[in-house]
């Protein structure tokens, strides 16, 4: 089974209908519905996601999202150890870090987003399950998913609207 972390802009561009990338993110948030794959999202991303969403269409209908998305996939903590962790890794973005810290704690193998972050072991590779400097490997979604998407056994991957938020 591939243990699979969604970044908050995958499950955004789902969520919100962001255009061009809904498509794509939709493919890749789909694999959950297969057997193989299991998906988690960071916890401190489900706090930023209800933000966004609440303010594009209320905090009702954010909640209502948040929690169907649940019912499909888990949560990665984010625990004192994650975070004195992500103080000390060497990737800039004190948000990516914290979320790749996240996903090392929890052992998943992978982080799908659009948003490659910039070094210190994290890396975008055919590779999937090869980890670096122990950390999972985060794949950029827009170049990358199709090309890897073999390597996931995900060949059957439905339409945005199949994931039915």
């Amino acid at each position: 089974m591939r243990r699979v972390l969604f970044d908050s802009d995958i499950l955004l561009d789902v969520l919100a209908q962001r255009q061009p990338f809904v498509v794509a993110s939709a493919q890749a948030l789909n694999s959950v519905t297969q057997e193989w794959v299991e998906g988690y999202v960071s916890g401190h991303a489900i706090t930023n996601i209800f933000y966004i969403l609440r303010r594009q269409i209320g905090s009702d209908a954010a909640r209502k999202l948040l929690s169907t998305l649940l019912e499909r996939i888990q949560v990665a903590s984010v625990t004192d150890e994650v975070i004195r962790s992500a103080l000390q890794s060497c990737v800039k973005d004190f948000e990516d870090a914290v979320t790749s810290e996240a996903a090392r704690a929890a052992g998943l193998q992978i982080i799908i987003t659009r948003n490659i972050a910039d070094g210190c072991g994290i890396a975008c590779s055919s590779n999937v399950t090869r980890r670096i400097f122990g950390k999972p490997i985060r794949i950029n979604l827009i170049d990358e998913f199709q090309r890897v998407r073999s390597l996931f056994s995900l060949n059957a991957i439905a339409s945005p609207q199949a994931y039915n938020l």
